[in-house]
């Protein structure tokens, strides 16, 4: 019987399916696959990271300027002050979004149609005042329709001027934003290239829209108290001269009523002095006290034809008169006195200075009266400074001492029949009252300030006049 033979084990960590591909377990291929998932699940969760990150700061990032255009229009709304307003406006443009300059570009007034620069802030060059945009140009339309910050090479490209390109340049790249109020442009901001070689981002053009549109309001605001501001001082001001004019007129009229009842025995009195003196010729002691009367009359006598001259001025033929021509027989005349009390005379005048209609001897009685102020305040010598220009439908002439100046709190009164600073006995009070009449008349204004080194009279007269260029 034959002996059987042991059967052999499969071999140790073998599978009993090793040898059929079919079932042989794709280690590898497993692995390569989880790693796969495993790398794109840590991809994917990056990326929500990263976006999630992103959206934090720009959370961040809104939030903060949302608190600063709080802040900012609180302040903004809390500034009445034109001039302060639009430098906190550009200090906060330029600081916010880390521009390198920026400039606001606004109308001088209610009546013009082009934006000038306003204020400026930053390094580099900038438009002179010349430089300006068209309120009627194509991008201006643009802008008002578009009412948001765009870039300034887009404007560049299709819709500036040859001059509105010159000024964009000077802020490429950069951003323009419109300052809008009810649906209209009202202003112009440009802001320079970002610091740092870095681009404007969408948070910085949305702070620039959201601000644009709060200072639009708060310069609207500014502009409409400072224009309520200037009617208000120019009311109290008519109401003030309205006031001064009808006490003038009180006074004057009064004054020529004095005037007239002293007259009449002032005359008698001359007439009976002159007896006296023919009467007492061998008395030399009696002659000079009637010399000393008869002084005294003739000071009385002054100043009865200052009043007079006061209420009832000469009537002098009306023609054109060169002003700068009647200020120089003034000074010619008081050339001497100017020598012995050491006073300086500095003329600035602009040529061709428009003529005025009116007295040139009231106009000369006015300079004389006020050059003699003058006199009487530099009395240890000093500087007298005379200028002469003009200004908007007329010329001006100031008189500029570096006297003592008048105390503020008189300055007031100084037009006022009767009142003078000078010593008892030197003034009448009736000088200024007469050259404030004298320069009414002749439709126009005379004023008095104080100085840092002395005092100044202004007069504003109006030029009806043009001079002949060929004078």
């Amino acid at each position: 019987m034959a002996e059987a033979k042991p059967r052999k084990k499969p071999a140790s960590g073998r599978s009993k399916t090793a040898g059929d591909p079919q079932l042989r377990p794709v280690r590898g291929t497993s692995a390569k696959a989880a790693a796969q998932t495993s790398a794109g699940t840590l991809e994917s969760t990056t990326d929500k990271i990263t976006r999630l990150t992103e959206t934090n700061r720009q959370l961040k990032r809104k939030i903060f300027d949302l608190y600063t255009i709080f802040e900012i229009s609180r302040n903004f709304s809390s500034v009445l002050n034109y001039q302060t307003l639009l430098d906190s406006f550009i200090l906060t443009c330029v600081a916010q979004v880390s521009a390198s300059k920026a400039a606001i570009f606004l109308k001088r007034d209610s009546q013009s149609n082009k934006f000038v620069i306003a204020k400026s802030k930053g390094s580099g060059a900038f438009p002179d005042k010349e430089g300006a945009f068209s309120g009627d140009s194509r991008m201006a339309a643009y802008l008002a329709r578009l009412n948001r910050p765009v870039l300034t090479v887009e404007l560049i490209d299709g819709f500036s001027t040859e001059a509105e390109t010159d000024i964009l340049r000077m802020f490429s790249p950069g951003l323009v934003v419109p300052l809008i109020y009810q649906s209209r442009l009202t202003g112009v901001v440009l802001i320079g290239e970002k610091m740092g070689a870095k681009e404007f981002g969408l948070d910085d053009i949305e702070f620039l829209s959201i601000l644009g549109n709060q200072i639009s309001v708060a310069i609207e605001n500014a502009r409409l108290y400072e224009a309520e501001k200037a009617a208000t001082q120019q009311l109290l001001a008519a109401q003030h001269q309205l006031v001064h004019t009808e006490r003038l007129a009180a006074l004057g009229e009064m004054s020529a009523r004095v005037a007239h009842e002293v007259n009449n025995p002032l005359g008698i009195i001359k007439n009976y002095l002159l007896l006296i003196k023919r009467a007492a010729a061998g008395n030399v002691e009696a002659g000079n006290y009637l010399e000393i009367v008869g002084q005294e009359i003739d000071r009385i006598a002054r100043i009865v034809r200052e009043l007079l001259d006061f209420h009832r001025p000469e009537k002098a033929a009306s023609q054109p008169v060169d002003v700068l021509t009647v200020i120089e027989d003034v000074l010619v005349l008081m050339d001497r006195q100017f020598e012995n009390t050491r006073i300086e005379v500095v003329r600035e005048f602009v040529s061709n200075l428009p003529l005025v209609m009116g007295s040139p001897e009231n106009i000369k009685q006015v300079v004389l009266n006020i050059v003699l102020n003058a006199c009487d305040a530099m009395t240890d010598g000093g500087r007298l400074t005379i200028r002469a220009g003009r200004v908007k439908h007329g010329i001006h002439i100031s008189f500029c001492d570096t006297g003592p100046g008048i105390p503020p709190e008189i300055i007031p009164r100084i037009f006022e029949p009767f009142f003078t600073t000078k010593e008892e006995g030197k003034g009448t009070g009736l000088g200024l009252a007469v050259c404030y009449g004298i320069i009414k008349r002749h439709g126009g204004t005379i004023t008095y300030k104080n100085t840092e080194v002395g005092g100044c009279f202004e007069i504003v007269l109006p030029a009806v006049v043009e001079r002949n260029s060929n004078e």
